[in-house]
């Protein structure tokens, strides 16, 4: 048995653990993944659907270009009722990687792995099962079973990535509230040119799946991912070997040539820990939270976790911040599962009422559906997952509806390049500066000390010169007044807060209040102004 001290460890190598040693690379941080599993293994499709938001997270660590080269883009969800369709729900495109883009989670884990295997900063451990887990106020010791025999590891902070089934979660004591859905659900990935715009397609009461519900998600390489509600007596073993599974399929895409890449069936699950820090270990994904397909929370919110608290374990390792601040990673992370836990109950008392009124209530909304516009709004396919808005948070101001939200998005050009604003955020804090000029307020906000070094980035509005700019700021000229218009600048200079998450923690007109600013969205009381200041950027 040896033992290695590192900075964190992460138990489980899926797109949460693996995107989590990402950022944390990203962010300076050194870390080792422990898992189980000898070599990455295919689960079909799996979650098979990354929000266009999501994406931006890989983005940042260089992963996103690939993910969207290869999936499916789509914007269209269509809703139909016994064979008919009655909605068709647009999403808007985006700037960036547009809403969703459908990618099997097996091939986001095969890219994550590759950039994982590349950084010098990362160490993936595969086949290494962790058995015990104990810790003391400075350190969590980990044992893991290896071919090799037992190993050791010490980390300062232990993340649990390791899934539905997550033996750390047990062996800290998280409570898994919740409960597990009853029904069976058989997912069927298959090969076939069929002719379905490659959109969202969602049935309810078809006739090729009767009083229950049916959906339809285009794959890259011509596969179709199709999910079926089963009856209670359904059995997908037998009918694979009598012959019945080749209807089943056939009574859904009509007499065309298909493969098999992979079925499984499952039951899913609406739980989550009451707790996501015990100790300095903290849970992340599934591990956290279990949700149903309908919406594809799962991996998203999941990936979303790992950049909440990528940052915030990087700023308490640099003694930049108290250990504190991890605590506000519970806060923010289970405040948006309880709500994405609230949006799928929702959902899934309208696709599987719970007793008779519901039942026949829904029959009558369905019905109606057909002949009513009406009615058509409250027929419950699955609302689409979006990024969580932080407005309960201890480290992000109120008073404006964008404080919490991730950052909106707009065209500005730096040095003549054409990109996009978020992609100069995510590698620190950023402060974004909207002045017509921008010297006055950037100099006002150096006037205090930071406790972080922030980036600075100036938006300009359309047209303006760039001739000078303060020593060290980014300066983006906006090709047009919509992010203006967005960020409240219009009326006069303004400044915002963005986190390393991309969300907006702050804003206000003074520049000399960024830096208080800056010490609260990391958990430092304005009491505490001058502890371990850094330099104000000159």
């Amino acid at each position: 048995m040896t033992s290695t001290s590192l900075p964190v460890g992460i138990v489980g190598a899926g797109p949460v653990g693996l995107i989590t040693a990402l950022r944390l690379a990203g962010l300076g941080v050194p870390s080792v993944l422990l898992e189980a599993d000898p070599r990455l293994v295919k689960q079909g499709s799996k979650a098979c659907l990354i929000q266009g938001d999501v994406l931006e997270i890989l983005d940042k660590v260089g992963c996103a270009s690939t993910v969207a080269a290869e999936g499916v883009t789509w914007t269209v969800a269509r809703t139909y009722v016994r064979n008919t369709e009655i909605r068709a729900a647009a999403y808007e495109g985006g700037l960036g990687f547009g809403p969703f883009v459908n990618i099997s989670q097996y091939r986001i884990e095969q890219v994550l792995a590759e950039a994982v295997a590349a950084h010098l900063r990362c160490d993936l451990r595969w086949g290494h099962r962790v058995t015990a887990v104990t810790q003391d106020a400075d350190s969590v010791l980990v044992r893991a079973a290896t071919a090799d025999g037992e190993r050791e590891f010490r980390f300062a902070y232990l993340v649990g990535c390791d899934g539905v089934r997550s033996g750390l979660r047990e062996m800290v004591g998280a409570e898994w509230t919740g409960y597990t859905h009853g029904d069976r659900f058989l997912i069927t990935d298959i090969r076939a040119k069929l002719p379905l715009a490659r959109e969202r397609h969602f049935h309810y009461d078809p006739s090729f799946n009767p009083g229950r519900q049916l959906v339809m998600h285009p794959q890259p390489d011509d596969i179709w991912r199709i999910d079926w509600q089963l009856p209670p007596d359904a059995d997908i073993d037998a009918e694979r070997a009598d012959g019945r599974f080749d209807q089943r399929v056939k009574a859904v895409i009509g007499d065309i040539p298909y493969e098999i890449d992979w079925v499984s069936t499952y039951r899913f699950h609406q739980r989550v820990v009451d707790r996501f820090r015990v100790g300095r270990v903290l849970l992340a994904g599934d591990a956290a939270h279990a949700l149903p397909p309908y919406g594809s929370r799962g991996m998203n919110s999941g990936i979303q976790d790992a950049d909440n608290l990528a940052w915030k374990i990087a700023v308490v390792l640099a003694g930049q911040a108290d250990e504190d601040l991890l605590e506000t990673y519970h806060t923010e992370r289970h405040a948006a599962a309880v709500e994405n836990l609230r949006v799928t109950e929702a959902t899934l008392r309208f696709m599987v009422p719970p007793n008779r009124v519901r039942r026949w209530s829904r029959a009558v909304l369905l019905k109606l559906s057909h002949l009513f516009g009406l009615a058509r709004k409250y027929v419950n396919s699955g609302r689409m997952a979006e990024p969580y808005t932080y407005t309960d948070s201890p480290i992000v101001q109120t008073g404006h509806p964008l404080l919490g939200a991730f950052a909106p998005d707009g065209w500005v050009r730096v040095n003549g390049t054409r990109t996009r604003l978020r992609q100069l955020l995510g590698a620190q804090f950023v402060g974004l500066f909207f002045a017509a000029d921008g010297v006055e307020i950037v100099e006002a906000a150096r006037s205090n000390p930071w406790n972080v070094l922030p980036g600075l980035v100036l938006v300009l509005p359309p047209g303006a010169p760039t001739n000078e700019p303060p020593l060290g700021v980014t300066v983006a000229v906006a090709e047009d007044d919509q992010l203006a218009t967005t960020y409240g600048a219009l009326s006069g200079p303004v400044w915002w807060l963005a986190r390393p998450d991309g969300h907006l923690a702050a804003r206000g007109e003074d520049g000399a209040d960024f830096a208080r600013a800056l010490r609260e969205s990391i958990g430092i009381p304005t009491s505490q102004a001058h502890r371990q200041p850094s330099t104000a950027g000159r």
